[in-house]
């Protein structure tokens, strides 16, 4: 009996530990959005009126809480909306507010698995906020976060009902812009053949586990 329980943790750690391997999130920098040239580069907040600087830490403080000291500011960029507006009086036609302050920012903290995020805040000449990659609420805690082995074995317990492939999934971490929350999504391969990749996804909330949505996704590579 003591051999099958130490067999069943053995098992159970192993599974924890590559669920977990999985479930790291290490975000790449996508790069800086192009303003046609009207934009300076700035390398730190000190670069910003007092006032610009004093409602970026405040919007950080609100939606970080307990992680707003693992954020550091990484670059920006200053846009000259006068001149960018001449090039293209249209603009607006493009569906997106063009911002006045454009920042990134990289959030580090490895006790909830995030070894890289990077933030993006963008605010107008006001100060007001126009757009940033994490909810406004409910994710100011982290201690409150679900486990992220627990939203595995949820994902992958939805994943056998529906008959999905569980073998060689895949696993990605965004912000849910739509539903305004922090999500996983489970990547489970229905071909995996050369140029042409073919899954069924489940994209799951961090904060209450639950599924967002669910839909297949085609990767084409033309190697």
């Amino acid at each position: 009996m003591k051999i099958l329980i130490l067999l069943l943790f053995g098992l159970f750690a192993h599974i924890y530990s590559f669920g977990q391997d999985k479930m790291i999130v290490d975000k790449p920098f996508c790069g800086s959005v192009y303003y046609g040239g009207y934009s300076k580069y700035i390398k730190t907040l000190n670069e910003l009126p007092p006032n610009i600087q004093y409602n970026v830490k405040k919007y950080l403080d609100k939606c970080l809480g307990s992680m707003f000291d693992s954020v550091q500011f990484l670059n920006g960029q200053l846009v000259d909306l006068n001149n960018y507006f001449k090039e293209d009086s249209a603009i607006y036609n493009y569906g997106w507010i063009v911002p006045k302050f454009d920042l990134n920012f990289v959030l580090k903290d490895n006790s909830i698995g995030i070894k890289k995020y990077y933030i993006q805040i963008k605010l107008d000449s006001f100060g007001q906020l126009l757009f940033i990659n994490w909810p406004k609420k409910y994710y100011t805690n982290k201690s409150k976060f679900e486990d992220r082995f627990k939203v595995e074995c949820y994902a992958l317990k939805e994943a056998k009902l529906k008959g999905y492939n569980l073998i060689n999934y895949e696993v990605d971490f965004d912000f849910n812009k739509k539903e305004d929350v922090l999500s996983w999504r489970f990547y489970f391969p229905i071909t995996l053949e050369k140029g042409c990749k073919e899954f069924d996804v489940i994209e799951i909330s961090w904060n209450n586990i639950r599924i967002l949505d669910e839909y297949r996704s085609i990767s084409i590579t033309n190697y």
